[in-house]
């Protein structure tokens, strides 16, 4: 006795239009997949220059005010790994591994207020806006530092290219009678 035709299952055609069916489906989600992972990459990517480069200028910002290292300037930092760790395991690799694709940076320069009274310092007054002056030539009174500090991560290996962090913070001059200018005349 013979099954009726609706009850005998799929055709090889019939399987062949659902995979057909489903490769196409799945070509269209396919981008949307690569993106988040570039995405998530991305932002991990982000947290971890700006994280260094908040612990670089809290490095800076806590030294003494005449420390060689915060002396006027652009400052290559190589104190970084030139090898990061596995993340799996946190250790360094004996040979080899992952190269560091962060470069780190930071300039400091040196302001001055408006309105200089040799005797007492600057007058400005309390509350009130002013635009201050980069002191270019050695030898001269200035009353803050400025120190930018600035991470690069170039990651091209893996196609998503390069992300800078840039975060910048003051200094006051404790003594600014005291300190006197270290910028090199050209």
């Amino acid at each position: 006795m013979r099954a009726p035709r609706s009850q005998r299952g799929l055709t090889v055609v019939e399987m062949l239009l659902a995979l057909a069916l489903l490769g196409f489906i799945l070509l269209g989600i396919l981008p949307l997949f690569i993106g988040s992972v570039q995405s998530n990459f991305s932002g991990n990517e982000y947290t971890s220059i700006h994280n260094l480069c908040r612990d670089r200028l809290e490095q800076l910002m806590n030294l003494p005010f005449n420390d060689a290292q915060l002396a006027a300037g652009m400052h290559s930092v190589s104190d970084l790994p030139p090898v990061l760790p596995d993340p799996a395991t946190g250790i360094p690799p004996a040979s080899g591994g992952i190269t560091n694709p962060f470069r780190l940076t930071y300039q400091v320069r040196q302001y001055q207020t408006p309105n200089i009274d040799t005797n007492n310092g600057p007058v400005v007054a309390t509350n009130a806006a002013f635009t201050p002056t980069e002191i270019t030539v050695a030898g001269q009174v200035y009353q803050y530092k400025r120190i930018d500090v600035t991470v690069v991560s170039n990651s091209g290996a893996i196609g998503i290219g390069a992300r800078v962090a840039r975060i910048a913070g003051i200094l006051l001059n404790p003594s600014p009678a005291g300190n006197l200018s270290t910028v090199p005349t050209p």
